[in-house]
């Protein structure tokens, strides 16, 4: 993929320097610049809207804080595809730090495993267990704390951390499979399709390898048979023993 790396604002090939007073947060992790959305590749800030209420606890927060680090000249580097609706995902940097490594520190987003920046999504990951440990930001809030793999029903139709051992993991059609608990119709799952175990097997991730271990599962909860989450990136997944996948 061609990257591209360019002072804010400059969505052409411009070499001006355009200052970040022109770009317009619209919520933790979304930009709007010259007609041209973005949004932060691999985190994930409060959402305006949720399936429970109008609009995230945080929501507001995290928008600010944005608008804050919008303050400044940001070099912006594209780390993805353009999604269906034509926003940008991008990595942005300022001061010397991304403004996702600024947002998670504060607390003020979560991580959200995307694109294909590995070693960057596990420095995000660290700086977030960082934040919610001293309770920074969102993580002060009972709203945003990591559920565990029993009560994950509570987290259907939202953004959400669940920790928990696997009880059994096998492939069944199409996906692999890591159940939660004995049965599968109605307790926590998380599936990812073959062809992506495949590929995440071949460098190094195998989720085979996690059953009984304590892991922790990120992700979008949906009603599949119970609570599920569609494992889409390998790092949606971190084991806790201090052992790598």
């Amino acid at each position: 993929m061609m990257r591209r790396s360019f002072i804010a604002g400059a969505i052409a090939s411009s070499v001006s320097p355009v200052w970040a007073n022109r770009a317009v947060a619209l919520s933790g992790d979304r930009f709007i610049m010259q007609d041209q959305e973005f949004q932060l590749a691999d985190v994930a800030a409060p959402g305006l809207f949720t399936l429970q209420q109008n609009q995230s606890a945080y929501f507001d927060d995290a928008k600010s804080a944005l608008t804050d680090l919008l303050s400044a000249p940001l070099e912006i580097r594209d780390c993805m595809p353009k999604s269906r609706w034509g926003v940008r995902r991008v990595i942005v940097r300022s001061g010397g730090a991304t403004l996702q490594e600024r947002l998670v520190t504060r607390g003020a987003c979560r991580v959200r495993p995307e694109s294909g920046e590995y070693d960057f999504i596990r420095g995000l990951l660290a700086l977030e267990d960082e934040a919610r440990k001293a309770q920074r930001g969102l993580w002060s809030l009972s709203t945003y704390a990591l559920s565990t793999a029993d009560s994950a029903n509570y987290k259907i139709g939202s953004y959400a951390i669940i920790e928990g051992i696997p009880r059994r993991i096998g492939k069944y059609g199409s996906r692999l499979f890591i159940n939660f608990g004995d049965d599968f119709r109605e307790d926590f799952t998380a599936s990812a399709t073959s062809t992506n175990h495949r590929k995440w097997k071949n460098i190094g991730i195998d989720f085979n390898a996690l059953e009984g271990r304590m892991i922790r599962v990120r992700g979008w909860v949906e009603s599949i048979n119970g609570p599920s989450i569609d494992l889409q990136h390998p790092l949606q997944i971190e084991t806790l023993d201090g052992e790598p996948v």
